[in-house]
């Protein structure tokens, strides 16, 4: 038989051998980032989204002279070279009567400039009636604020002053300058007495009035009473205390600090050692008919330009005098400080954050150390003074106040101040004249908290 043998084909299975082409994932991709455009709105915040290129800010003033005249060329740099084209436009309204009467004014027929000056108790009118805007958020805004260094660089007291307590905490001004009160001594005379500087406790400060009157023999030489309401405020911050309640909504005229001043000062006055002047003070103290004055530093000038005149007529050497702290009860001195805010009145969105981009330029530290060169005020920055060495170097009365910035304390801003400062001035006259300290003090309070409760309640 035929052997029948099956033949079976292997076939090798084919396999698909699939080659890729390697691809390298970079760690990080290039992108394009466009440059966003000068001043452009904020894309988040409480001022995402205004636009404050282009605008015209119109501030009204007080400025005049010599301080209007550098302000104006200030102005103008800005005006120059702020990157977001906005313009600010100044205007001298008068004194500050005549803005405050523009002001309210304003309010009522809704016509308000971008920016205006007035002091803390002009805020509180203002901000009853609607008018202002509060700068918080403008200061706080994570694109248009400051830094929190940059808030710490301003004088503590000086940020504080506008920050209403009768009003929900609402930062109604922002501070460009600072005056402070001072005490004026004669250092040339106090040396001639046997004294080897100025007092810095109300003790030390009556032996050496008495000592100049004494000197003097007909009724002068001593201290020069200061009888307005500043000076009533810094005597008591000296003898520390405040002619503001705790929280700040009040007037406590009558705590005992208030009263320790009144005692001293009636003393001085019975004893001769201090006595009233219809005059300026500064001729008084250059002639040395008084060996202490008290009253802002903004009268430095003047001081100068008195000793100055009186050293010339007379054909010797002028006095060194120089300023401090006046005479405290307090471990470091406690020091009035004051001056008018700028306030950014409630206009249009765009309008404020224009006026608050220009604040922010004004009190930058370089330009503030500029303006306190001008105008003879004190910056409310400390970084400031980074730019002030030969100004501070060639006028030794301003550079001696640097150390007493730190030490700030505030007048009252509410809204009644403004005609309690007359009520103020009238007690601190009754008593000098014999009327009972705490009674006279006790009515003041009365009278300023009553004055206060019917201004706010409309």
């Amino acid at each position: 038989p035929t052997e029948v043998v099956e033949v079976v084909e292997t076939v090798e299975p084919t396999v698909e051998v699939v080659v890729t082409e390697e691809v390298v994932v970079p760690t990080e991709v290039p992108t394009e980032v466009p440059t966003p455009e000068p001043c452009a709105p904020a894309t988040e915040g409480a001022l995402a989204g205004v636009d404050p290129r282009g605008q015209t800010v119109v501030w009204w003033h007080q400025h005049s002279g010599s301080r209007e005249e550098g302000l104006a060329a200030m102005i103008a740099e800005f005006n120059a070279t702020n990157e977001c084209g906005i313009t600010v436009e100044a205007q001298n309204q008068g004194g500050y009567n005549d803005i405050r009467d523009k002001m309210n004014a304003g309010i009522a027929t809704g016509e308000l400039p971008g920016l205006v000056v007035g002091y803390q108790n002009d805020q509180a009118f203002y901000a009853l009636a609607g008018g202002l805007a509060d700068i918080d958020p403008y200061m706080n805004d994570a694109y248009w604020g400051l830094t929190a260094e940059e808030q710490a660089d301003f004088y503590a007291a000086f940020l504080t002053q506008s920050v209403h307590p009768a009003f929900d905490n609402m930062r109604l001004g922002f501070p460009p300058n600072r005056s402070i009160e001072i005490m004026y001594y004669n250092q040339t005379w106090l040396e001639e007495l046997g004294f080897t500087g100025p007092p810095t406790t109300p003790q030390e400060f009556h032996d050496m009035a008495c000592a100049a009157t004494a000197a003097n023999g007909d009724g002068t030489g001593g201290y020069i009473l200061r009888d307005d309401a500043s000076g009533l405020a810094a005597w008591t911050f000296a003898f520390g205390g405040d002619v503001l309640t705790e929280d700040g909504t009040g007037y406590v005229y009558n705590s005992q600090a208030t009263i320790d001043a009144m005692v001293f000062q009636k003393a001085l006055y019975d004893e001769g050692c201090a006595y009233f002047t219809e005059d300026y003070p500064n001729p008084e103290f250059a002639n040395r008919r008084a060996i202490f004055t008290t009253g802002s530093s903004s009268g430095m000038p003047f001081y100068a330009g008195d000793v100055a005149t009186v050293a010339t007529e007379a054909g010797r050497d002028p006095d060194v005098w120089g300023i401090a702290g006046i005479p405290h009860t307090t471990a470091d001195p406690v020091i009035n400080v004051y001056g008018g805010d700028v306030m950014i009145p409630a206009t249009t969105p765009e309008t404020q954050l224009a006026a608050w981009i220009f604040v922010k330029w004004y009190t930058s530290p370089e330009i503030q150390a500029q303006w306190a060169q001008i105008s003879g005020y004190f910056p409310t920055r400390a970084s400031a003074w980074d730019y002030m060495g030969d100004y501070v170097a060639n006028n030794t009365q301003y550079g001696q106040a640097t150390d007493l910035l730190q030490y700030g304390a505030f007048e009252p801003q509410l809204i009644s101040y403004q005609s309690v400062r007359d009520l103020a001035q009238q007690a601190f006259n009754e008593i000098m004249q014999g009327a009972d300290i705490q009674a006279t003090l006790d009515a003041l309070t009365v009278e300023a908290n009553a004055l206060q409760v019917e201004l706010m309640g409309p």
